[in-house]
């Protein structure tokens, strides 16, 4: 397995690799929304839909039984952008005035995320791939809204402060929430041809990053409530092993069916929370035990065409319901502030559905120089009305997506652009009960809430362009 230029094809591939490690750790190399319709270029402009597709390296990490359509040595890179639109709208009605507000944020986020592959023939049907990229990730929160202290009372008599005048007289808090949380793969595979049909496995090592944090502002927003609050993040050894199998069949030159299996994996993200702002109270930072399960992903994939016109059908089922419904952390002291009180349990309710989705893509060569590209993919939605929440980000906003691009071939090199669009909004009413609904109400006993007047909602839309470059070591 030597390249021709194998000298300059490995310096190249070492420093983006270095890149993609430095930068893994950084918590803005992350994309809304769990899982993303597409990783590279070609598959963005044909809205995600690659099952049966093939023919790009990036393959090892989707459905690696494809490294066998992909001829001779091949590097892949490039990177993604996606520009998350959010809004986010509240309000909490009341006879007393003093109870009364709304709120009406919107935000504009930038989540980068590089990618590179590269895919070696190993005998004459046997193929070897290997990928870096991040599949996806979060990026959601509020800053500032305005808010009742969570028992009604004055801020002073709430929190035990003393501060001046109307601003510690007033039943109302500004708050800020935010969740960072990225996954970064490693995948290695192999696939194997027999004759028509082609069979394919890959190992993934996957290291996964969060950060949540919460913080209470007087009602001017300038001044941090002490003694309330958190800061949650993640331990540095947040490692764990996933897999991807895959099957791809030629029934004659111009029709094929695949299928591909994305096993679940748990990622640990233990780690440590901060309580409070200058309390001795809490005189630590206090451990957490906490597992993030990514769910299982089936794929069953159509392509039909000559090699100079394809169109390709994916079917996707992925099992949020299974293994989303609730995250739990387990803190090491009971100081989480909650609506009951200070707990050890921090149970999130996220509420997430199974999700399905329909990817259409088409690919016409026109000349040898251009490719164009064209997608379309519905996908129902993962979190509704009782999974919403401040911190949700785009993640209901994989719906409706309109893609589209291009790619200039020359020499051994391919160049491509992709472009889609997550839209139009889709607007999400928050569901009673939930633990943004509770968070958010007023506690008049032990266990009894006022939350009838409060009320919210969300929507948001995300631009993806992903520009990227191939090129071919025969």
């Amino acid at each position: 397995m030597v390249f021709n230029n194998g000298n300059r094809a490995r310096f190249l591939f070492a420093n983006i690799f270095l890149i993609l490690i430095l930068f893994a750790d950084s918590t803005i190399w992350a994309v809304d929304g769990l899982t993303r319709n597409a990783i590279n270029a070609r598959y963005e402009a044909l809205a995600g839909a690659n099952t049966a597709l093939g023919g790009s390296p990036v393959d090892v990490a989707l459905n690696p039984a494809n490294l066998s359509l992909t001829k001779g040595k091949k590097i892949e890179f490039g990177l993604g952008n996606s520009t998350i639109y959010n809004r986010y709208q509240d309000q909490f009605l009341d006879s007393n005035p003093s109870y009364v507000y709304n709120n009406d944020k919107k935000s504009q986020v930038n989540a980068p995320a590089p990618y590179v592959a590269l895919k070696l023939p190993v005998t004459d049907n046997i193929d070897y791939g290997v990928a870096l990229y991040i599949p996806g990730g979060a990026i959601g929160g509020v800053e500032k809204i305005t808010r009742n202290t969570p028992n009604g009372q004055s801020l002073n008599e709430w929190s035990g402060t003393n501060l001046p005048g109307p601003i510690g007289d007033s039943k109302q808090i500004k708050e800020s929430n935010s969740n960072q949380f990225a996954v970064v793969k490693l995948v290695n595979g192999l696939s194997f041809k027999i004759g028509n049909l082609s069979l394919g496995a890959s190992v993934e090592a996957i290291y996964g990053t969060q950060k949540l944090n919460q913080k209470y502002y007087d009602i001017t927003g300038t001044v941090e409530v002490p003694g309330q609050g958190y800061y949650y993040e993640s331990s540095k050894k947040a490692f764990t092993i996933g897999g991807v199998v895959g099957a791809n069949y030629a029934v004659n030159d111009r029709f094929r069916i695949a299928y591909s299996y994305q096993a679940h994996s748990s990622v640990p993200l233990n780690g440590h929370y901060q309580i409070g702002l200058n309390d001795p109270n809490y005189y630590r930072k206090t451990g957490v035990s906490y597992n993030f399960d990514l769910p299982e992903k089936h794929s069953l994939g159509f392509s039909y065409g000559p090699e100079n016109i394809k169109i390709a059908v994916d079917l996707i089922y992925t099992n949020y319901g299974s293994y989303l419904k609730k995250a739990n952390q387990k803190l090491e002291d009971p100081w989480l502030p909650t609506p009951f009180g200070n707990l050890a349990d921090a149970d999130a309710h996220l509420n997430f559905r199974n999700q399905g989705g329909v990817l259409v893509g088409f690919e016409h060569k026109l000349s040898d120089s251009w490719i164009y590209r064209l997608g379309y993919s519905y996908n129902s939605l993962a979190i509704k009305s009782n999974g919403l929440g401040g911190t949700t980000g785009g993640f209901f906003s994989v719906y409706h997506v309109f893609a589209g691009g291009i790619s200039y071939l020359f020499d051994k090199w391919s160049l491509d652009l992709g472009v889609s669009y997550n839209g139009p909004k889709n607007h999400v009413t928050g569901a009673k009960g939930t633990d943004w609904d509770f968070s958010h109400s007023i506690k008049t006993g032990p266990t009894s809430f006022n939350n009838a007047g409060y009320s919210y909602g969300a929507e948001s839309t995300i631009l993806a362009v992903n520009i990227g470059a191939t090129k071919s070591f025969d």
